[in-house]
């Protein structure tokens, strides 16, 4: 068979030729591979829109800051700790000061923000026989971050 119409052709007799059935077209794969190609560009725009970094929330600092400090407990980083700490920040104060052993953070349950401070209920656990503890921690915002106090 020639040409691209769907009409049926005519053979050197002059008989018609019907037009095959199961003959494929590129009609379908064309279709998906714009829809494809619409999604990534959507995808694309939106993340150009609003990048992931402008989508963090003051939950999730208050998060990453718990998270960084234990880290930093945990490795006994004392120039990591003091970037992670408010400048009247006492170690015999410390929520931390009775756990021994790794600290492990089990979660931050709530945080609440008011102003330049937050509190945050946080659940830990460690290797020293006392089970999960929940502590509320202060926090007071420093530039885009928050930093531990007590």
């Amino acid at each position: 068979m020639s040409g691209s119409s769907e009409s049926p052709q005519r053979d050197a007799e002059g008989t018609e030729d019907p037009v095959d059935p199961r003959r494929t077209t590129a009609v379908p794969f064309i279709a998906a591979v714009t829809v494809i190609v619409v999604i990534l560009v959507a995808i694309v725009v939106s993340s150009r829109l609003s990048p992931a970094d402008e989508n963090v929330t003051e939950a999730d600092r208050i998060n990453r800051s718990v998270a960084d400090f234990i880290q930093a407990h945990n490795h006994d980083d004392a120039d990591l700790q003091k970037t992670l700490v408010c400048a009247s920040w006492s170690d015999d104060r410390s929520v931390l000061r009775d756990r021994e052993g790794e600290v492990t953070l089990k979660g931050v349950e709530s945080s609440e923000v008011n102003g330049d401070r937050a509190r945050a209920e946080v659940r830990v656990s460690a290797d020293d026989g006392k089970g999960e503890t929940t502590d509320t921690w202060q926090l007071t915002r420093d530039g885009e971050t928050w930093v531990v106090c007590n």
